[in-house]
């Protein structure tokens, strides 16, 4: 049996992910969850995630937009 799908308003993603990222439809939070570790996951409209965790949360951040990039792309290509 296949799942439904629906497509969230930008307004319901804005209130578990408040940081708009640069990748075109995504959308992140970052957590702090212990001294110095941080964890960055994103989602954009259709509830596909990306996520990373670590100690830069700078660099972390580029990684999941890389990995949001990367999921834009491939369905461009489906």
């Amino acid at each position: 049996m296949n799942k439904q799908i629906y497509k969230l308003s930008t307004e319901e993603i804005l209130k578990k992910y408040p940081i708009v990222g640069k990748t075109f439809g995504w959308y992140f939070r970052v957590n702090e969850i212990s001294n110095n570790v941080y964890e960055i996951e994103g989602t954009d409209q259709w509830g596909r995630l990306v996520y990373r965790q670590g100690s830069n949360p700078e660099a972390l951040m580029m990684d999941c937009e890389i990995d949001a990039s990367k999921i834009n792309e491939s369905n461009k290509s489906t």
